[in-house]
């Protein structure tokens, strides 16, 4: 009787192919109605989309070529089908029926896949794919399978046939759908990119990932890979789909509440982390492949030993297949894991840029638990920007108040927290808060404000983005250690089966010692804590020093500032060294457990397998805890600090009289500070200054007109513009406080600190706007460019360089001007933009530009000092009084009428006029060191300033490895090193040989005569010896290694303070944060861990080697050596791709750091133009080709593992085929054999694996190293220190002085001649270009010069910089602050007492800027930001000035030191210098005729030459004098003659 049908598994096929048809039938419906959209979402419906008519989503010709292939065989399989049938007996009946039925239909389905429409071609060869997959598996179950347990084939009557139609099964289900691309299936059809090779490649193809051979192909052809030529970036890895679908799950803000930021990422990664389970478990399962095979081939070998019906070479098969199935399993794995990653890393790169851009970065880090009554209140920044400002924020519930309008109209508090409390439906007032208080404060809550008081934000925001981003990859290994705890108890299951109740024991023993490296564990955290919180000290300080590094080489503060640094360096190498105690315990402990485990149960079969889990188990948790603290550091960032809001609220109505409309700008009955509303002040400890801008009544600017903002110094000129902007915290003085600024026609904003990006002139300007070439041109015509841009051969396209440190400081607020200008906003803030520029100039652009047909009918609010040039443009007057209340209000001349002191600035303004009109176009003074010549001849072709990163080609350099292997140390260091290698890898070997020969006992005697106890104790030994010379050894390296990177980074500090100031201009900032953060983070950690570990595994490969060749006899020699070569092969093809693709990896990571830089350093002129969306996108965009370098740099580590384990097990598997049936060996020799071959084999790989890894590595140290052999100033000698008394004066000759920028550049100063006695003074003047600045810096020997220099009777040429510098200061226009109190600013390395430091601040006229007795007073201990961004521009430059009274130098250069400043304070100062440098040699670079005509000397320069040189009086009585022209042609001609004595 014929068997049943269903009975007969060749009937599956026909069952499928039925279920096909309905599909099928489905298919031609349903695309046709509305279930369309649901339909698409399990079945392409792409295929008449437009996109696809695009050649690039065509269907490839490799495609069609596969599947027209696969018609040939479909149809020789239904011919084979009938052929069966016709020859089958009647009992096979049915079933070659059915086969037949299935063999047509799928004929006709690849007929289908070749000839129908792009609607069936995809659907058709899906179904035959899977249909004939199926098929090739039921006949492997037929005809295979037997054959490996001594069986007969189902189908072996058939004979050849049944072998030709596996094969053609496995043509067709197997090969060709594993080779046919997949199809591209864009995130967004409507606007599909580019696909990358990752989407397209074939299934095949991605598991050995050969998409990644065109790029291998072409890095092995051309050392130089370019970035094109990487892979493009798959739609769904871009940053901007990532942060669209991943910000409503990770960011608090868009979430709507506070949640760990760890419980965000697993849930908005769930799908691929139980992806990442899945192929975890399948590995876990297959990789008892290699042990199993081993244990019964080694059964099938011993005399007697247990009969089996699988023949051995199924189990050898199964040992070479087994490990590769599990390598493509592992680097499934691996690859969902790097990918999350990478993802991971693209979104919180833009979250925190965004999060940095929506709050008050004060606020961040502010914990409740530290606000206290008696700690010190902390506010904000009060100018222009408040990114580093450090405030302790009160324990607050600030509410959310109701939206009703587009304007800035805020009642109540301007900013609201960022998880407001429940109640926060209802508009409360600010006095209302809750602040939480504690009574007293311990030891560690002094240290905490100890730690907040330097805080230098962006240094943080910089940690974040490299070493806590970079622990990202540690953290993504969350799951293995829940995977390896799995694995263990599969581990011991098998032992169970194999030695019985024995491994009980050992899994006891190894619960017992688990909570050991728990606690070691949580050490590892606590440490790692710390360790972060001092990298976060040392990069901030590095941050700092690079922001401020030309005040410092000025200074000459070189070494006090390496010093400070290694200070901090030490306290974090003191961390990373417990870190790596730490370390090593917990590798101590893993040799321990699995040793006593293994002891306690007698195992020897497979407790390799388990003591690897056991030990990766324990290797794995310290980097995930590592991990853990970066994340939570991250999340503390994310979910905290108040937002910047623009709600409207209104409690109480205002009266009639007051303004009501939304488009006017005003302010009423408000008061502003930057501190939190509702503190006090009254602790003796507080040191912020607690300054109030008070507006009481209503102030009302006009519309369409511009508005006049002066007063004196730290009067709150520019806190009005902040107030405004919503950077104060606003509270009302009485119920109908409020405050309005329209932003529905654009807000735009001119910072007296001027902001520029590090692009070009041009796009500068335009900030995002289209190009209007005629507008554009008016601007530059009114801003008074149109000189300068043609000192720049790249006119307009040429690049300011970071910092604009191409153009002069007057360039740089026109430039910032123009910006405003351009835009076409109705509201223009524009914050003493005429400080930086000389008489004329101010002229210029107060008649052409702000009297201009391009801001008439806008409103403009204008701060400034000059309120004479601006009264013929001006509609109104708001002048501030020291306390920060409105003296006046009013028309100009209401205005003079009001105020005394206002008419007084106007008078003193009349006076100023005598200030040098130098020439017809004369532009600002230059800065010292950012002159306009900066900009090479050889670089204006282009506009090119920052030249592009170096990037290293071919293999690491040998200087680059000199570097490092001598840092870790000399000769004797590695001596010991490699002789304690060499013994622990001997006494590695005899361990394992010692366990062959131990269960080969067992075979030639009894086992009651075998001394267990003997042998426990000799293998104990074996292994007590092993673990001396690994634990040795591993300490050695690890005190070496830190040794390295003391040395390291001291040299790259070293180098960096040394560097010339050309360096300095052409290298960003954020290059030199990446080497000190993420290159010096692998330097402290990856390299070294990588480095010991291939030292490792190369003496323990070479061992293992002799070992296989002396125990499996000399043929083994040949597929060993294959497999080496092999192996090697692949390494260098690997490491040809990816040490350039390293190299671009580590260079497109600093353009995202330089961005996230420069928007926090402009935040406040970013949120008042409204600009956060377009930085938002260039950050995608940098973003995207960060991403686009690590994708593939992690896709080849794949691509040469998944190489390197199929190596590895073909090498296994027939090296055991060689041992079974080519040599007559006992089970114990074999047994050690195997398991010499498995430990060699992984080895090798590993080796190769590592090595590359080590060389890709090793790019930080060839970074660092680019870094050290730099252009450096000359260092100090012994010859170069002069006398003790010396300089005793100031005298100061100069013979033949020419200078230029760099050695190859064009002369800028040439042949200058004169000579000063001591406490003589000389003003210099000239053109923009002349070369005034250029003087001071050739003076302080920071340029290349020649020509002598007398100082004081030596040659400065032959003094050491340092001392040189340290004894003639100069005051630059800009001055640089940093972040601490101001008693560390003007002494920072603690050189004066009290008493002398408030002498300084008397005599430089600080004490003139302040109410006497104010609230909000200066002080010693008051807490200055970084870059002092919480005093005016002003204040600044008066604190400059106190700093350089400290110095007591003999020589001073005043370079435009109180442009800033207002006429009255200037007075002051100017009268106080001649006391405090009575005897001082002083040098004055100026455009005020008023500051140097009671100068000794004059120089006027011209093209870098000096024209004339002579005192004042004679100048003016010489005819043709270009002095004397000036003076005639100023407004105050007779006041000058008078000041000369004429």
């Amino acid at each position: 009787m014929a068997p049943p049908v269903l009975k007969d598994l060749r009937t599956i096929p026909l069952y499928l192919s039925g279920l096909s048809l309905v599909l099928l039938l489905f298919h031609a419906i349903i695309p046709e109605t509305r279930f369309r959209i649901y339909y698409g979402r399990l079945v392409d419906t792409t295929y008449d989309a437009k996109f696809r008519e695009k050649p690039e989503y065509r269907e490839p010709l490799i495609t069609r070529l596969l599947q027209l292939m696969r018609l040939p065989c479909c149809i020789a399989l239904a011919v084979l089908g009938y052929h069966s049938m016709k020859t089958g007996g009647e009992e096979e009946g049915n079933s070659n029926l059915a086969s037949l039925i299935f063999l047509s239909y799928s004929a006709l389905l690849s007929l289908a896949s070749v000839a129908g429409t792009k609607k069936w071609r995809s659907i058709t060869s899906a179904h035959l794919s899977f249909t004939h997959f199926v098929a090739f598996c039921i006949y492997i179950t037929r005809d295979v399978v037997p054959l490996a347990v001594e069986g007969t084939p189902a189908d072996i009557k058939e004979g050849a046939v049944a072998w030709v139609r596996l094969a053609l099964l496995g043509v067709t289900g197997v090969i060709i759908p594993g080779l046919i691309p997949r199809k591209y299936y864009p995130i967004d059809p409507l606007e599909p990119s580019e696909p990358a090779d990752s989407q397209t490649a074939s299934y095949l193809s991605w598991l050995f990932y050969d998409f990644l051979d065109p790029i291998v192909y072409t890095a092995f052809k051309n050392t130089n890979l370019q970035f094109s030529d990487l892979p493009v970036l798959a739609d769904d890895d871009k940053a901007k789909y990532l942060a669209r679908t991943g910000f409503p799950t990770i960011d608090p803000v868009t979430l709507g509440r506070k949640r760990s930021i760890i419980i965000s990422l697993l849930i908005h990664y769930k799908k691929q982390y139980a992806l990442m389970l899945l192929a975890a478990l399948v590995q876990s399962v297959n990789e008892f492949a290699a042990p199993i095979a081993t244990n019964r081939i080694l059964a099938s070998l011993e005399p007697g030993g247990e009969n089996t019906n699988i023949k051995p070479w199924v189990w050898i098969l199964w040992l070479g297949t087994g490990p590769i199935i599990g390598s493509m399993c592992n680097q499934i794995y691996i690859y969902l894991q790097n990918l999350n990653v990478v993802r991971v890393q693209a979104i919180l790169t833009q979250l925190i840029l965004v999060h940095s851009m929506r709050v008050r970065l004060s606020t961040v880090w502010d914990k409740p638990e530290e606000s206290k009554e008696t700690s010190p209140v902390r506010s904000e920044s009060e100018t222009t920007s408040t990114i580093a400002s450090e405030t302790t924020t009160p324990n607050t519930d600030t509410v959310s108040l109701p939206e009703s309008s587009d304007d800035t109209t805020i009642q109540g508090s301007e900013s609201t927290t960022l998880l407001p409390s429940s109640s926060a439906q209802s508009a409360i007032s600010v006095d209302s808060v809750s602040v939480s208080k504690k009574d007293g404060a311990d030891k560690a809550d002094k240290e905490k404000a100890e730690e907040k008081k330097t805080e230098d934000y962006i240094g943080k925001i910089n940690n974040f983005l490299t070493t806590d981003s970079h622990m990202l990859l540690l953290a993504q290994n969350w799951m293995q250690p829940a995977v390896l705890v799995l694995r263990i108890f599969f581990c011991m299951g098998l032992l169970y089966t194999i030695l019985g109740w024995s491994a009980l024991v050992g899994m006891g023993v190894m619960i017992i010692c688990l909570p050991l490296p728990g606690y070691i564990g949580k050490m590892m955290m606590k440490y790692q804590r710390v360790k972060m919180k001092k990298s976060d000290g040392r990069l901030s300080a590095v941050t700092q020093m690079m922001n401020v590094l030309r005040m410092i080489k000025l200074f000459a503060w070189e070494n006090k500032v390496e010093k400070q640094l290694a200070e901090k360096r030490e306290e974090e190498l003191k961390y990373i060294l417990w870190g790596e105690m730490l370390d090593l315990l917990n590798g101590a402990m893993n040799s321990i457990f699995p040793a006593a485990t293994m002891i306690s149960t007698y195992a020897t079969y497979v407790f390799v397998l388990f003591a690897g889990h056991l030990q990766r188990l324990f290797y794995l948790i310290p980097g995930v805890l590592r991990a853990k603290v970066s994340l939570e550091r991250i999340g503390e960032f994310i979910n905290n600090g108040e937002l910047y809001s623009d709600l409207k609220a209104s409690v109480t109505p205002p009266p009639e009289s007051y303004t009501t409309d939304s488009t006017k700008l005003f302010i009423r009955d408000a008061t502003f500070s930057w501190e939190k509303p509702g503190l006090t002040h009254s602790s003796a400890h507080s040191k912020r200054r607690n300054f109030r801008l008070q507006i009481d009544g209503e102030l009302e600017f006009h519309t369409g007109s511009i508005n006049l903002i002066c007063g004196p110094t730290a009067s709150g000129k520019t806190s009005l513009l902040m107030a405004l902007l919503g950077e104060m915290y606003f509270q009302p003085s009485l119920p109908t406080g409020t405050f309005n600024l329209p932003r529905e026609g654009g807000v735009a904003y001119a910072a007296q600190e001027t902001w520029v990006l590090n692009e070009t002139i041009r796009e500068n300007i335009l900030f995002g706007s289209p190009y209007d070439k005629e507008r554009f041109d008016k601007v530059i015509y009114q801003t008074g460019l149109e000189r300068d841009l043609k000192l720049f051969d790249a006119g307009d396209m040429t690049e300011v360089g970071e910092k604009g440190i191409t153009l002069s400081g007057g360039q740089k607020a026109r430039i910032t001007l123009a910006r405003a200008v351009y835009s076409k906003a109705q509201v223009v803030l524009l914050d003493d933009v005429l400080s930086a520029l000389d008489v004329h100039t101010s002229q210029w652009v107060a008649t052409k530009c702000l009297g201009g047909d391009l801001l008439k009918g806008r409103t403009v609010l204008l701060v400034t000092h000059n309120v004479l040039l601006c009264e013929p443009i001006a509609d109104y007057v708001i002048s501030l009084g020291q306390d920060g209340r409105i003296v006046s209000k009013g028309t100009v001349s209401e205005a003079l009428k009001k105020n005394a002191k206002l008419r007084d600035k106007v008078k003193a303004d009349e006076k100023a006029k005598v200030q040098a009109e130098i020439d017809g176009a004369l532009e600002e003074e230059e800065v010292a060191g950012e002159a306009t010549e900066a900009a090479d001849v050889k670089k204006k072709d282009s506009g090119k300033l920052i030249v592009a990163e170096e990037m290293a080609v071919g293999h690491l350099s040998w200087e680059a490895a000199k570097l490092y292997a001598t840092s870790l140390g000399g000769p004797l260091f590695w001596i010991v090193f490699f002789v304690g290698l060499t013994l622990g890898g001997l006494v590695a070997v005899f361990q394992k040989w010692f366990l062959g020969y131990w269960s080969s006992q067992y075979e030639s005697r009894p086992t009651s005569e075998v001394p267990v106890g003997l042998y426990l104790g000799i293998y104990s030994a074996f292994f007590g010896a092993e673990m001396f010379f690994d634990f040795g050894v591993a300490l050695i390296f690890t005190l070496g290694a830190l040794g390295a990177s003391r040395m390291i980074h001291q040299r790259l500090i070293k180098s960096i303070l040394s560097s010339t100031l050309r360096w300095l201009d052409t290298v960003p900032i954020s290059r030199v944060i990446a080497r000190c953060s993420q290159d010096c983070q692998v330097v402290d950690g990856v390299l070294p861990n990588m480095l010991s570990g291939i030292f490792f595994i190369t003496t323990h490969l070479i061992i293992n080697f002799i070992g296989v060749i002396i125990s499996a006899g000399w043929p083994a020699l040949i597929p060993g050596v294959i497999v080496a070569v092999s192996g090697i092969t692949f390494g260098q093809i690997y490491i040809k791709a990816q040490l350039p693709i390293k190299r671009h990896m580590s260079n497109s990571r600093s353009p995202v750091l330089s961005h996230v830089g420069a928007a926090l350093h402009g935040l406040v002129s970013i949120r008042a133009y409204g600009a956060q969306a377009a930085f938002e996108s260039e950050s995608l965009r940098r973003i995207d080709d960060y991403s686009r370098t690590t994708r593939t740099s992690y896709n080849l580590n794949r691509w040469i593992a998944v190489r390197m384990d199929t190596l590895g097990a073909v090498f296994s598997a027939t090296v055991a085929a060689y041992l079974v049936y080519g040599r007559d060996l006992n089970s114990g020799s074999v047994g050690f054999t195997l398991s010499l071959i498995s430990a060699f084999s992984s080895m090798l790989l590993i080796w190769v694996r590592v090595l590359n890894e080590v060389e890709v590595e090793g790019n930080s140290i060839e970074r660092i190293r680019d870094f050290l052999v730099i252009d450096h100033e000359p260092e100090s000698t012994e010859s170069g220190k002069p006398p003790a008394y010396w300089p005793a004066s100031g005298e100061l000759h100069v013979q033949e002085l020419s200078a230029k920028y760099s050695a190859d550049g064009p002369e800028v100063l040439k042949n200058i001649t004169f000579s000063l006695k001591s406490g003589q003074r000389m003003g210099i003047v000239g053109r923009t270009g002349a070369g005034k600045s250029t003087v001071a810096l050739a003076l302080l020997r920071a340029i290349p010069t020649t020509g002598s220099i007398i100082y004081d009777g030596r040659d400065v040429s032959e003094v050491n910089l340092d001392v040189l510098r340290s004894h003639i200061t100069i005051i630059p226009q800009h001055p640089e602050l940093l972040a601490g109190t101001l008693r560390e600013n003007l002494d920072p390395f603690g050189e004066h007492d009290d008493a002398t430091l408030n002498d300084a601040l008397r005599a430089s006229g600080l004490y003139h800027t302040q109410v006497e007795g104010a609230e909000g007073g200066v002080g010693l201990d008051t807490d200055v930001t970084s870059g002092g961004t919480n005093f005016s521009q002003g204040q600044r430059q008066i604190l400059a000035l106190a700093r350089a009274i400290l110095r007591r130098s003999k020589i001073v250069i005043l370079d435009e030191a109180t442009a800033a400043i207002d006429h009255d304070t200037d007075h002051a100062i100017q009268e106080s210098l001649r006391t405090e440098f009575k005897d001082t040699t002083v040098i004055t670079v100026a455009h005020r005729l008023q500051t140097i005509m009671h100068s000794d000397k004059i120089m006027v320069l011209d093209a870098g030459e000096a024209v004339e040189l002579d005192d004042p009086r004679s100048l003016l009585q010489r005819d043709r004098s270009f002095f004397k022209s000036l003076v005639d042609e100023s407004s105050d001609k007779d006041a000058l003659y008078a000041a000369a004595g004429l």
